[in-house]
């Protein structure tokens, strides 16, 4: 061995190892945060995971008294005062066509806002915030068929269903126009 060739040890060749995939690592996430992304609240429904989108969540509180209405959709629980703001409640699983049990609903509540439209959701439990990026989901699901078209945004790896809440707060099933 020549004097200008060093032999490197072992615990600096790992050390080396390790900044190199730590900066692999962070160049794969400045990669993935160019792409479309979201943090997500990430939720239960009859033992699936469902994600929205967090910056239509105004407020996730307990179930409550709910004041059901009469001749309304199944869908639509009734309404709640919350702060002195009236919000309608929809059963989500109703709503999606999920298996839904009203006596044994012990969830919690999440409000939502978009635009002037206040709303609450039920669900079964809510998981926590993830960050959900629009290159992970898979796209065309033919599996699930039985919810309204076009409130899918997407399946990702761990198999948390992404809801679109502009569609769903669009649906015309939402919208009721009945006149007395």
């Amino acid at each position: 061995m020549s004097s200008t060739e060093k032999t490197i040890s072992k615990e600096r060749m790992a050390q080396v190892l390790r900044e190199r995939a730590q900066l692999i690592k962070q160049s794969d996430e400045d990669i993935r945060d160019l792409g479309e992304n979201f943090e997500a609240l990430v939720f239960m429904l009859s033992n699936e995971k469902y994600a929205i989108n967090s910056t239509y969540v105004s407020e996730v509180s307990e179930f409550s008294e709910i004041t059901p209405l009469p001749c309304s959709p199944s869908f639509l629980i009734g309404i709640v005062n919350l702060r002195g703001k009236i919000f309608s409640v929809i059963d989500l699983k109703k709503f999606l066509n999920l298996k839904s049990d009203l006596d044994s609903i012990k969830g919690k509540v999440i409000f939502l806002k978009h635009n002037d439209i206040d709303i609450g959701i039920i669900t079964d439990k809510i998981l926590g915030n993830t960050k959900i990026y629009s290159s992970d989901l898979q796209g065309d699901i033919t599996t699930i068929t039985d919810l309204p078209e076009n409130i899918i945004v997407g399946v990702t790896k761990e198999n948390i269903i992404a809801l679109d809440i502009e569609k769903f707060l669009m649906n015309e099933k939402l919208i009721i126009d009945e006149k007395i």
